[in-house]
């Protein structure tokens, strides 16, 4: 419980810049689709630490982990908090990246260790979607301290969650049950060899490309282009945004005790249970995207399932993860799972920054937040196919997935 809290504080820090996007180009005296930069700056550094976290995490145990990791992530935020240049406010965001490396590999680890194999699954969605409610208060709550209060109260406020958790973790956050032994990689077989050897793995290549088909599309929309896309591209106001990022959380929540439960009814299908979840989303955007005008409200909120529901999806990977990497590798597996995801939106958020300020300019409309959303569709199907051939590998070998 009180790891999964932590969980809930990384993404209260991890998605509240992609809310204040448009008030950081105020802040920092830049057009709005610079500020991606910020965002790409914390994937990177979150992407390419992922596998030295996992590291970490097999060698020093999640309690440890998850200290550092917010413990750099509350000076990162007060850091962000009284920064007023943009030179300074990127160079933040490393330590915001770096901390949050550390927290959500660490959390689900200890899941197997305290729980029978047959709870992980549903356990594992319980944890997931429960990050939600960190999301949620990125979109509401910070959204009215930053529109009532300004930049620094708020930024101070996540660095406070971040401080509250550390706490929390040190409290009351175990490693293991009394009397547990977990083992640890041996000195000869451990750093990156380790990680080329779950690399070399068809199960650690398709939980990469499954996290990378599902968790893609809502880390767009939660890290940078969300809110952007829903007041300029569509013409919301920030209170309608706002809501449908509240249903986006209940959706998301709603749907991760289900998908754990199919999940484990399911073993055998669990690759097509998370295709058939990121597909419904890319049909959701094509709507919306296709749509004459603004999008209606309704098909919007279709939209905003669709997003939630791969959050939850795109946790099979860590099921894969489980189910075929070796208990001692499972932090590297973790780690590789989470840079498939996130290696793909940083590649997207990138691109769509790069169409709107060259068919949109400085203040970019719905015309061009249309052409540069659909970009994100060919990288899509790329991970898809990539999810198809790894498995067709397992299958080789004698595993139903």
């Amino acid at each position: 419980m009180a790891a999964t809290l932590t969980f809930v504080v990384a993404m209260f820090s991890r998605t509240s810049f992609g809310v204040a996007s448009l008030f950081a180009a105020d802040r920092f005296a830049r057009p709005v689709a610079l500020m991606s930069t910020f965002v790409v700056v914390q994937m990177i550094v979150y992407a390419g630490m992922q596998i030295p976290a996992g590291l970490l995490l097999d060698r020093m145990g999640s309690r440890k982990t998850i200290a550092i990791g917010l413990a750099v992530m509350t000076v990162g935020q007060l850091g962000l908090a009284l920064a007023t240049s943009f030179p300074v406010g990127l160079g933040v965001r490393v330590l915001i990246g770096g901390g949050d490396a550390l927290i959500f590999i660490s959390a689900i680890r200890l899941i197997p260790v305290w729980f029978a194999a047959r709870q992980v699954p549903l356990l594992t969605q319980i944890s997931s979607v429960a990050g939600q409610l960190g999301q949620w208060a990125s979109a509401v709550p910070l959204v009215r301290i930053l529109t009532d209060f300004g930049w620094t109260p708020a930024f101070v406020t996540v660095a406070a969650a971040c401080a509250g958790g550390w706490l929390l973790n040190l409290l009351f956050v175990r490693d293991h049950p009394p009397g547990a032994q977990i083992p640890r990689p041996q000195a000869r077989r451990g750093g990156f060899a380790g990680a080329g050897e779950v690399i070399a793995m068809p199960a650690g290549q398709l939980g990469f490309f499954i996290h990378m088909s599902t968790a893609y599309f809502p880390l767009i929309f939660t890290f940078m282009w969300g809110f952007p896309f829903l007041i300029q591209g569509q013409g919301l106001t920030e209170a309608q945004a706002g809501n449908l990022f509240t249903v986006m959380v209940i959706a998301g929540i709603a749907a991760g005790p289900p998908m754990g439960v199919l999940t484990r009814i399911f073993e055998h299908q669990r690759v097509a249970l998370a295709l058939i979840v990121a597909a419904f989303t890319v049909l959701a955007w094509t709507a919306v995207l296709l749509w004459p005008g603004p999008a209606p409200m309704p098909l919007l909120g279709v939209l905003m399932v669709g997003l939630a529901a791969c959050f939850p999806a795109s946790n099979i990977a860590f099921d894969i993860n489980r189910s075929f990497v070796p208990p001692h590798r499972m932090g590297i597996g973790s780690g590789l799972v989470i840079v498939g995801g996130f290696l793909a939106a940083l590649l997207s958020i990138g691109v769509i920054s790069v169409v709107l300020a060259w068919v949109g300019g400085a203040n970019p409309g719905p015309d061009a937040f249309r052409i540069a959303m659909a970009t994100q569709l060919p990288v899509w199907l790329f991970a898809v196919t990539m999810v198809l051939r790894s498995r067709r590998k397992l299958l080789a070998a004698g595993h139903l997935v």
